[in-house]
């Protein structure tokens, strides 16, 4: 379900952005805000599943949680750098230089 989930918010975002000049902020927004979607959600399924005393299924989650809080990290870290770039970008005439 959640993959599901999240491919069909890839799909809407992707098609949002064709009518806007910025979709590469909008494109980063939208992944750094699901992926704390995703952690907030692991962070229940977690709870849920020690409180149900299902150690495997927290334990799983926790793993996934991991890589969840690392692509959040990573996202954060390429910010600010993606930001100067699309900004360096509006300058140019074309606007594939923006995407």
């Amino acid at each position: 379900m959640k993959d599901a989930g999240g491919k069909l918010m890839a799909m809407a975002q992707s098609l949002s952005g064709v009518f806007a000049g910025d979709e590469v902020m909008k494109g980063s927004l939208a992944s750094y805000t699901f992926e704390h979607m995703e952690i907030a959600s692991y962070t229940i399924l977690i709870a849920a599943a020690k409180s149900l005393g299902e150690a495997e299924v927290a334990q799983v989650c926790e793993e996934n949680l991991h890589e969840e809080v690392a692509m959040a990290d990573w996202l954060k870290s390429h910010i600010l750098a993606t930001t100067e770039q699309f900004l360096a970008r509006t300058d140019s005439e074309s606007e594939n230089a923006k995407r």
